[in-house]
């Protein structure tokens, strides 16, 4: 891990080189800070108010440390205070602007530290969380904090008046704040394909056909099994590192990772015009090497595959942790990514956030994404459980899918009728004309969800009036549950969007 506040001895220490190293761990800090020193009940949404419980978990643990007189509870604690520093930054940022800056001014034995310099507009001096932190723990009143964001506030509120339209600008600060995703590279692309095409023939030699076509996270454990069954050292790893086996096992922990967490594969090619070490160039670690990331999400994880199998062989547990550092989905990142793409309104996403308030920054599972893409009204379902009856069923299902048209297509006359002694026929008009669907019910509760998938074709529109298709969207599913059937309503550049940034499947 880079730390801000003790950078090793560079050959020119100066600010320019420690900020740098700062904003490049940020993202390590966060993770760390979130994973390790908190507790899932935090409400790490950089949000003003989380700084209160923030700001509580310090006094907390200070006090434990005080007490037990522990050199490795002191550790800790420094290392939570190091950690805590970028994410009171990072709050401070959202709520007064400006950026990440470093201060030369030395601090016992460390060159300086970090501050975060608020918009210039407001003329502000720069703050340092540090030297916050340790206010904080002097005064023990667990509001300096909130004190902090109320003085900025009130700057923020003063600059507003005095000029109409202002807002505070932050910049961007790198493996934190959400950026665009890098262009599509043809290398990747062929490369997924491929091995897409032999998963069926890899995963007989890797797992000996104990696969059940899911990437569920407890696959890593045979994943990791099969690795180290094949390669006692690293060394021994790198000189295989071209062939099928160990390509086709880092696109499958690519593809856990993406599909359980929402990541997307990303390439770096080689740039003959990067400068050394720079991104593109030889040097640099991740230039030529099939990554996965969340660049979509804030402080969002992201792993080059081959490493991580790579320290298999000395380090056997090193998958149980990869998920670990990977943000999961929630509503509030699945609205913030249909209004980008214009499938939703921001009235439409504040009023769904509103309506979920209590979760709306849960994580959510991958089995439960569809369902929120129901919730904002771009999806549809059909009820894996018992109904009450399947006709009325069967019609909410349509009614449900039409009115997403926006009345392109219109659906009458819904019947689901006898054929025969055991057969049934659903028959509905679209558009004025009759549709017919055979259908098969194991019983008078459970809809025949193969008939569903046929029907909901006769939904789309007319491709020369709109390019939107339903698409059955597939996703990782746990043992022992089962799941409702979903249908997303996107054009294709859509629902591939959808695909990289949520972790799903649509067909």
């Amino acid at each position: 891990m880079v730390s801000g506040t003790r950078p090793e001895a560079q050959p020119e220490n100066t600010p320019r080189v420690l900020l740098r190293e700062w904003t490049d761990g940020l993202r390590q800090q966060l993770l760390l800070l979130e994973k390790v020193h908190l507790d899932e009940h935090f409400p790490f949404d950089f949000t003003p108010g989380s700084l209160t419980a923030l700001e509580a978990h310090l006094l907390e643990r200070d006090e434990r440390a005080r007490k037990s007189g522990d050199l490795e509870a002191a550790e800790g604690q420094a290392e939570f205070e190091e950690c805590a520093v970028a994410y009171l930054g990072e709050v401070l940022l959202g709520v007064g602007g400006g950026a990440w800056g470093w201060n030369t001014r030395p601090v016992g034995d460390l060159p300086g530290q970090p501050v975060v310099s608020p918009d210039p507009e407001l003329e502000l001096a720069p703050v340092a969380p540090l030297l916050l932190i340790s206010h904080a723990l002097r005064v023990r009143t667990g509001a300096a904090f909130a004190g902090e964001v109320e003085r900025l506030r009130q700057a923020v509120a003063a600059r507003r008046r005095a000029v109409a339209g202002w807002e505070p600008v932050k910049a961007h600060s790198p493996g934190v704040d959400p950026r665009a995703p890098l262009p599509h590279d043809p290398a990747l692309t062929a490369w997924l394909a491929e091995r897409e095409q032999a998963l069926g023939d890899w995963a007989e030699d890797a797992f000996g056909g104990a696969w059940d076509r899911n990437f569920h996270p407890d696959s890593l454990d045979r994943l990791a099994a099969a690795v180290r069954r094949r390669f006692a050292t690293a060394a021994e790893f790198d000189a295989a590192r071209d062939e099928p086996f160990v390509q086709g096992a880092c696109w499958y922990l690519g593809e856990v990772i993406r599909r359980n967490k929402g990541a997307m594969w990303q390439y770096i090619p080689f740039d003959p015009h990067a400068g050394p070490g720079a991104p593109g160039s030889p040097e640099h670690t991740w230039t030529g090497m099939p990554f996965v990331d969340q660049p979509d999400k804030r402080a969002g994880g992201t792993t080059i595959p081959l490493y991580c199998l790579r320290e298999l062989p000395q380090h056997p547990d090193i998958l149980g942790d990869v998920l670990l550092w990977f943000r999961p989905c929630s509503y509030a990142q699945v609205g913030a990514l249909l209004q980008r793409m214009g499938m939703v309104s921001g009235e439409t996403v504040d009023g769904v956030l509103a309506r979920y308030d209590e979760w709306a920054h849960e994580d959510l599972p991958p089995g439960e994404v569809a369902g929120a893409l129901e919730a904002f009204g771009v999806a549809v379902s059909a009820h894996a459980d018992d109904v009450d009856d399947l006709e009325e069923s069967y019609t909410g299902i349509l009614e449900r899918a039409a009115a997403l048209t926006d009345g392109a297509v219109t659906i009458t006359d819904v019947r689901l009728r006898a054929d025969g002694d055991d057969d049934e026929v659903l028959e509905f008009r679209r558009n004025g004309v009759l549709k017919t669907h055979s259908t098969e019910h194991q019983s008078d509760d459970y809809l025949d969800h193969l008939a569903v998938d046929m029907f909901m074709d006769d939904v789309n529109p007319d491709p020369a009036d709109d390019p939107r298709r339903f698409h059955l969207v597939m996703h990782v599913e746990l043992k022992g549950r089962t799941y409702d059937t979903y249908y997303v309503f996107a054009t294709p550049g859509q629902a591939s969007v959808l695909e990289q940034q949520l972790g799903l499947d649509l067909r």
